[in-house]
């Protein structure tokens, strides 16, 4: 079982205050026509890319390798890993991969097998925190700290892997050691809309590593804990804008 298991729910009230909107952002630069496109939501979490692309009219299919993230979205789902995806060679017109290839420890058997099941002339869209972090993020972690918090060795191993591709150069690399002779991959800070420090905080709270850990508390401690990291977020001045790495590659005919 990973740390993502069991997390559905705590992850779409929650954690999508900012994935949403930086899926909404990936999916807009969809090199292709969504309008009626056969699309696959790769590593799709609660759906959020997945909704993005039905608004533009694609039909989607999702897949995660936890069940409960895999059947908590609209429309036909899988569980799978995405280096093992069950469709055949070329069967969607565009692939979306939202902050997935960075949990990968093989990042290039993920995108490669992504264009794999990408159609000649279709495209593939993912995206990866940058590892220059928001302050915000670092705000809310030694708050944490404070109440006892210790970043478990999963979550170590999981950074490793994000730093493979936290960079254009690092992903521009990784694309084409999976095949791809057509990418743009850009880094940028994403404003993901969130006015109050509290939200930024309750998004920060739902990742399952700081999510573990906040449940183990005592609900007064859990509240004091809520109130400093506020604190902390809105200390730092800046308006919550991760910097994401993205990439938009399209598969040759």
């Amino acid at each position: 079982m990973s740390q993502y298991a069991g997390l559905a729910e705590v992850w779409a009230a929650d954690a999508t205050l900012v994935y949403r909107p930086m899926a909404r952002h990936l999916v807009a630069r969809a090199p292709i026509p969504l309008a009626g496109a056969a699309a696959l939501d790769a590593g799709a979490g609660s759906g959020v890319a997945g909704d993005s692309l039905r608004e533009g009219g694609a039909r989607v299919v999702s897949a995660d390798r936890e069940f409960d993230m895999a059947s908590y979205g609209s429309g036909p789902a899988v569980a799978a890993d995405v280096t093992a995806l069950p469709f055949r060679r070329g069967s969607f017109d565009v692939v979306v991969a939202a902050f997935v290839v960075n949990h990968l420890s093989d990042p290039v058997a993920g995108l490669a097998e992504l264009r794999r099941v990408t159609r000649p002339g279709g495209a593939v869209l993912a995206s990866t925190f940058s590892v220059d972090r928001a302050a915000a993020k670092g705000a809310v972690d030694a708050v944490a700290a404070t109440y006892g918090f210790v970043p478990p060795q999963w979550y170590a191993e999981l950074q490793a892997c994000a730093a493979a591709v936290g960079g254009v150069a690092e992903f521009e690399s990784a694309l084409a050691a999976a095949g791809f002779d057509d990418g743009t991959v850009t880094e940028q800070p994403i404003d993901v809309g969130l006015d109050e420090p509290s939200d930024v905080v309750r998004y920060r709270l739902a990742v399952p590593h700081l999510h573990r850990f906040v449940m183990t508390l005592a609900d007064r401690d859990r509240a004091a804990l809520v109130a400093e990291a506020t604190e902390a977020v809105r200390r730092t001045g800046e308006r919550f804008a991760p910097i994401v790495v993205e990439a938009v590659a399209c598969v040759g005919r």
